[in-house]
């Protein structure tokens, strides 16, 4: 049977695979240096069982390993969240329903029917994942952030660029448009 790299590899002894171990379960920050700080041994042993024992590689592997189970949990934990918000919707429902046909229509003010209808059509939306909220967003207009940008300054970087185009005949000078426009 294949083991994981993060497991004890064969040849890797007990202490090898015990200081591994620890370098593994530092997580993100770890280093020989930490894992000699926690079990005193030689950092020059360390450093040789971690080149031997592929010990970064193997590390990587392990955090990959944990954040897909922590991935898959997250997705139990929210497919269980889902079927329990379900039955309790399911649950409101059927009351709400004993509620509606116990209840008279006749005996009802407009207002209070125009409610149970409002109520009901959002709680439809709601189920259905639409929006239950009419939403409007004004906008004035006004632009709050300030560029230094001067056209005159653009124009005048570009004035022989148009004056060069205008000798063509494509477009009129900018001098000719300008005292046209006086």
């Amino acid at each position: 049977m294949k083991r994981a790299p993060y497991e004890q590899l064969e040849g890797e002894s007990s202490r090898a695979f015990e200081a591994f171990r620890i370098y593994r379960d530092l997580g993100p920050a770890r280093s020989t240096g930490k894992v000699q700080e926690k079990t005193g041994k030689n950092i020059r042993l360390l450093e040789r069982w971690s080149s031997e024992h592929s010990w970064v590689e193997r590390a990587r592997a392990f955090d990959q390993h944990m954040d897909k189970k922590a991935i898959q949990e997250m997705e139990l934990q929210h497919k269980e969240i889902k079927m329990l918000e379900t039955e309790v919707i399911y649950t409101a429902f059927k009351k709400i329903k004993k509620g509606i046909d116990a209840m008279n229509p006749e005996s009802m003010t407009p207002n209070e029917l125009a409610k149970w209808i409002e109520t009901a059509v959002k709680l439809g939306r709601l189920i259905h994942g639409e929006s239950t909220e009419i939403s409007e967003v004004n906008h004035t207009g006004e632009v709050k952030e300030k560029h230094e940008y001067d056209i005159f300054q653009r124009v005048d970087q570009y004035k022989e660029v148009y004056k060069k185009i205008a000798e063509r005949g494509r477009i009129s000078s900018v001098d000719e448009r300008d005292s046209d426009n006086e």
